[in-house]
């Protein structure tokens, strides 16, 4: 794998700490909105109103309508041109059907929308607990998952090169069962968090000069 362990163990008590999320349920059926704390004056308020309003918007609901999303992340920033200083809020939207993740802003008071629909975007800390748990639940990782010297780890969003795998334009997240002391990965795993299934249950790196393997398992 690309990311070397202690990187890979760093990188996701950062990830875990920085992000915030809250889940929706495909259109029509809203969950209920968590809005963590932002100390950029943007109050919760504000946040789930701009939210409601984004999600709201024609262009927003036609480009997801019928798909299950998820808002990664609200926040508002300061903005410098010619004209001044404006701020602008913005939500990151993963599209978990369309496997991408979109940015919708507008300045703060109520200019036009602007979205943008971008790729490999890593993971929320509720999508990653999403995955440990479809892992978790797969029988036949059930011999990692009940060995008290493995601890799961990992959550990273990769994409397949090749274009008849799932996973080069669904959601895949890549964990590791690693042994103690982060002495190496005992298994490899990926998970498919637009199916919520195991797409690989013993995912391995590519040998030197062979292409990359693929992130789904062949079926036969």
């Amino acid at each position: 794998m690309k990311h070397s362990l202690t990187s890979l163990a760093r990188a996701l008590c950062v990830l875990a700490t920085v992000v915030s999320a809250y889940p929706l349920t495909a259109a029509g059926r809203p969950a209920p909105a968590r809005i963590e704390p932002s100390s950029s004056g943007f109050t919760d308020a504000e946040r789930r109103e701009f939210v409601a309003w984004a999600l709201s918007r024609p262009e927003v609901r036609l480009a997801a309508a019928g798909h299950r999303t998820r808002v990664l992340r609200v926040w508002s920033d300061a903005v410098k041109s010619e004209k001044g200083t404006t701020r602008r809020n913005v939500v990151l939207v993963r599209d978990y059907d369309a496997g991408v993740a979109r940015e919708i802003s507008a300045d703060a008071a109520g200019g036009s929308l602007e979205v943008r629909e971008l790729r490999g975007v890593q993971p929320s800390a509720e999508e990653i607990a999403e995955g440990m748990a479809i892992v978790r639940r797969d029988p036949a990782l059930a011999r990692f998952v009940g060995n008290p010297e493995l601890e799961l780890l990992g959550g990273f969003h990769n994409r397949s090169i090749y274009s008849d795998d799932p996973c080069s334009r669904e959601i895949c997240l890549d964990f590791a069962f690693m042994r103690p002391n982060y002495e190496g990965p005992e298994r490899y795993v990926i998970v498919n968090l637009t199916r919520g299934v195991v797409a690989h249950h013993d995912f391995r790196g590519a040998r030197p000069g062979a292409p990359p393997p693929r992130m789904t398992e062949e079926t036969h």
